[in-house]
């Protein structure tokens, strides 16, 4: 059986070109799951930081729906939504007297006006100065909280929608957050009352309210006669999180079907190099069964020989997943990828297992070849 393993590393190593081909397709098929399942894994773990964040309590009263409305023919008709009036001030402060945790935002050309619990939107920490004090919301104080990637540091006094404004706060670094809705590392927050130009759209957040509630008053307010549509969204965040995991979940499907088909491509190649194999050491083969060698021994053989290809393509393919992670977090840092140990081994057991199909057949082959007959015809 030495012998036998000897020469098939001596054959592995003479046709280099077989062999990489054959490797390649499993290093690729290994590469497109692994890869999938690692940027999943890592999207879902954004997003559900980002709900824990933001909660599913808070509802946003605004102009769109955060998913577009399509009708009966798929057409999403866009130009009933720009016909729709945005949000106020004054339905925020008649929605706010009766949910108590309230806040309001105004989205400028360059900042946003907030008014209210303005944590309910942006809850980043700060990393230097403080907050708006309640005095300054009122009154419209010219101040502002900006995100750590503008050009400002707290006690400079920048322009914010046509008001000069102190920086009184800096948020951390926030990085990609998929659920928050303000961008808080460009962020510009001044109090509403402070803005000097028109806002680009308005939301009102509600903490602890009933949807259905919001929609009558909302319906009362605007004067929506019965049978005619909302003119307004009430939106949820959490809502989306069902979309998002469907999105995720064909990404990953995506995948494994380019998985699967590169690990065929791979797995026809071993089997092709299995069945060469078995050719060019029937001599040896029936050597090994004129000594005692069982069958069971030979299937072993050849199948670990398969497993053993096949297991060095998927090492390549989980190194190259490991690359492309480690390269994407160097240009991109706020995308935090991340491959587990349990993808990395989840990987190399597919690899190993196609090795282990694609290498039944010839160690059968081989196995139940009697020994005269090897040895003659090799």
């Amino acid at each position: 059986m030495m012998e036998l393993r000897m020469l098939a590393f001596r054959e592995l190593k003479a046709d280099r070109f077989r062999t990489l081909l054959s490797l390649s397709g499993v290093a690729i098929g290994t590469f497109s799951v692994v890869s999938a399942l690692t940027l999943v894994d890592s999207l879902k773990h954004t997003v559900k930081e980002g709900f824990e964040a933001y909660g599913s309590d808070v509802i946003y009263v605004e102009r769109e729906p955060l998913e577009p409305d399509l009708d009966e023919d798929g057409t999403f008709k866009w130009w009933e939504y720009v016909s729709r009036p945005q949000v106020n001030w004054d339905e925020y402060r008649h929605l706010s007297a009766i949910y108590g945790r309230s806040a309001f935002a105004a989205y400028g050309s360059d900042g946003t006006g907030v008014a209210g619990e303005w944590r309910l939107l942006v809850r980043q920490s700060l990393s230097s100065g403080r907050e708006f004090t309640y005095k300054e919301l009122e009154q419209g104080s010219p101040v502002t909280v900006v995100g750590a990637e503008v050009d400002a540091r707290c006690g400079d006094w920048i322009r914010v929608e046509g008001a000069l404004c102190e920086v009184i706060g800096k948020f951390s670094k926030s990085g990609m957050n998929t659920v928050s809705p303000v961008d808080v590392d460009r962020a510009m927050l001044i109090p509403y009352r402070a803005m000097r130009s028109s806002a680009v759209r308005s939301s009102i957040a509600l903490a602890d309210a009933d949807p259905e509630e919001i929609r009558r008053i909302m319906r009362e307010l605007r004067r929506l006669p019965p049978g005619e549509k909302d003119n307004f969204a009430i939106n949820r965040l959490s809502g989306l999180l069902d979309e998002i995991g469907e999105i995720l979940d064909l990404t990953a499907r995506m995948g494994w079907i380019m998985g699967f088909f590169s690990l065929l491509v791979g797995g026809f190649g071993i089997a092709n190099m299995m069945y060469v194999s078995v050719e060019e050491r029937r001599r040896q083969t029936g050597i090994c069964r004129a000594v005692g060698a069982t069958r069971k021994d030979v299937t072993r053989q050849f199948v670990g020989e398969a497993a053993l290809l096949s297991g060095a393509g998927g090492l390549a393919g989980i190194v190259l997943t490991a690359v492309l992670a480690a390269t994407v977090n160097i240009l991109s840092p706020d995308l935090a990828l991340s491959m587990t140990g349990g993808r990395a081994l989840t990987g190399l057991a597919i690899a190993i297992a196609t090795g282990i199909a694609a290498g039944l057949a010839p160690a059968r082959k081989a196995a139940i070849m009697p020994p005269r007959e090897a040895m003659e015809k090799g």
